[in-house]
């Protein structure tokens, strides 16, 4: 699984580089010094403030996120999703999840002001308030989100060289924190039945302007 997890990872962010003008092949072989974290203590950062008690972007308590946790489903008798549908409900989720919260989560990147050395301790604090509640299906697109518009960032901010690295991070986090709940909530198959095909669109579509609909997990 930790292959197609990377195969996810690179996926997305390819698309959301591309979104920007920009190429994964420009980046993904950028020669890096090293991958881990870098050195530092907690007291070097600062939260940002749209992560710490920002009402606007607190994912812990936005129903538009929380609404898949809980949903599940029989998959026994079913053929495995194929992974290019996996990749594409995850692309069409990110996009629908960033305009959703684009004024937001444009301030959480803004607020970062990353560089080589804290670019890690930054993806990190994030992450952990991120799933500080749990998992669920919506985090883990906001989780995905994050990370295409932290390369962005990077990107924009010509250190090009983070790009590979958020990546391996992104991968690392999935396989050794997500990949668990995932499994134990019918695997990527259920996440395209509660997401593909436009699914969130669909339903921020249909409860325009007064109707609520929550099966998509969309609020």
């Amino acid at each position: 699984m930790s292959q197609s997890n990377r195969e996810l990872v690179v996926d997305f962010l390819s698309y959301k580089l591309s979104q920007k003008g920009y190429s994964w092949s420009q980046f993904s072989d950028v020669e890096e010094n090293r991958t881990e974290a870098p050195e530092g203590t907690e007291s070097d950062m600062e939260t940002p403030s749209a992560i710490n008690g920002n009402p606007s972007w607190h994912l812990a308590d936005s129903p538009a996120v929380n609404g898949a946790t809980g949903h599940s489903r029989s998959l026994d008798a079913r053929e495995v999703i194929p992974m290019a549908a996996v990749k594409q409900a995850l692309r069409e989720a990110g996009d629908e999840f960033e305009l959703r919260y684009r004024r937001a989560f444009s301030d959480l990147t803004s607020q970062l002001h990353i560089t080589p050395g804290t670019a890690y301790q930054s993806f990190e604090q994030v992450v952990n308030e991120l799933f500080r509640d749990g998992v669920n299906w919506g985090r883990i697109v906001a989780f995905f989100s994050f990370g295409g518009a932290l390369c962005v960032e990077s990107v924009d901010k010509e250190m090009q060289v983070l790009v590979s690295r958020i990546a391996t991070w992104m991968a690392t986090y999935l396989n050794d924190h997500l990949e668990p709940w995932i499994q134990e909530n019918g695997g990527w198959d259920t996440f395209v039945e509660l997401y593909g095909n436009n699914a969130a669109a669909e339903s921020r579509k249909g409860q325009e302007p007064t109707a609520t609909h929550t099966s998509q997990g969309w609020a």
